[in-house]
């Protein structure tokens, strides 16, 4: 279900961009480079034929680049974010985000998003003597807020959930990694590219 999901979103998003060449779209275009920093958490069960479903919530930090269009009423980017958490050797994601924003005045614009990617990670759980390695699709929803602080410079406030579902098994131990929310901050250095 979920990689239907992410092919649809990656259609929607490949064929939206035709359409919108075709139209005024890239007009009044300007490149983005962003750097992100936030908080997450994920939530991993740890399942095995004795003991019941144990689900453990990891807090982690984050931060982030992306780069990435946008014109009046939408913005694009690809971007690559790493995560530092107890337990993990590295957790890293790089995706296609797509969002949508809504112009309420001169100063500032709400937006909210769609996005895919790839979710990379080692997990060494304590007491275990074996490292558990993922890499799987994740599909997610961001919502903001995208002030402009000049010209040139955006600041967003941002909360994202991504939806990962991975599951690893190691000698009859399951663990499921499931969903992840995430409330960000951005600096968004906005130019034009002749």
């Amino acid at each position: 279900m979920r990689k239907k999901l992410n092919k649809i979103i990656l259609s929607t998003c490949l064929i939206a961009s035709s359409l919108m060449a075709e139209s005024s779209f890239f007009d009044d275009t300007s490149s983005l480079i962003g750097v992100e920093g936030g908080l997450s958490n994920l939530d991993v069960e740890r399942n095995d034929a004795v003991n019941p479903a144990n689900i453990k919530k990891y807090n982690m930090g984050h931060a982030g680049l992306k780069i990435g269009a946008q014109s009046n009423d939408f913005r694009v980017f690809l971007s690559g974010r790493y995560y530092n958490a107890d337990d993990f050797d590295y957790m890293t994601t790089y995706g296609l985000d797509i969002q949508y924003m809504l112009n309420i005045t001169s100063a500032a614009n709400i937006y909210f998003g769609a996005g895919t990617g790839l979710v990379k990670m080692r997990f060494a759980p304590a007491g275990e003597l074996n490292s558990r390695t993922i890499s799987d699709s994740y599909i997610s929803g961001d919502i903001g807020v995208n002030v402009h602080l000049s010209k040139s410079f955006d600041l967003e406030l941002g909360i994202r959930y991504m939806g990962i579902d991975a599951t690893n098994t190691i000698d009859s131990v399951t663990y499921t990694f499931d969903n992840s929310v995430s409330g960000y901050v951005s600096a968004i250095y906005k130019f034009k590219m002749d």
